[in-house]
């Protein structure tokens, strides 16, 4: 089953755990507020490796990152929570993401869920899909 979802940032805390000035290293936890085929919220800890840090405007700004999201809300009406593991990168023209369901985690009726998907910017708005098994 493929799903879709747009979600925008509800919480972005940020902090440098490491590396220069030049070239810090962060500690993120995030939440999004997603909605569409999958409607809940998604619960992010990232580790994000900056390439480039540009100051007047952080949103152009490089980085790759990987980290550990939770799902929790519905999927086409139904209750649904699983962890994905997220892995992907940060340019000037957004993130673009790689996503795994880690096996074992889904719950209500969705246990036993499997799949893969990603999330980007696609016509303006940030989106998320997965291939649900």
């Amino acid at each position: 089953m493929k799903i879709q979802g747009e979600f925008t940032v509800g919480k972005w805390d940020e902090k440098k755990i490491g590396g220069s000035v030049e070239k810090p290293i962060a500690s993120v936890s995030a939440t999004f507020n997603v909605s569409g085929g999958m409607n809940g919220k998604l619960n992010v800890e990232y580790l994000m490796c900056y390439s480039n840090i540009d100051k007047d405007n952080p949103h152009n700004s490089k980085a790759m990152y990987t980290g550990y999201m939770l799902f929790n809300g519905t999927i086409s009406g139904k209750p649904c929570s699983f962890a994905a593991e997220d892995r992907g990168a940060y340019t000037a023209l957004g993130p673009k993401s790689g996503l795994a369901i880690i096996p074992g985690s889904g719950a209500g009726d969705f246990a036993g869920v499997s799949g893969k998907g990603g999330y980007g910017f696609k016509d303006g708005k940030m989106i998320i899909e997965f291939d649900l098994k």
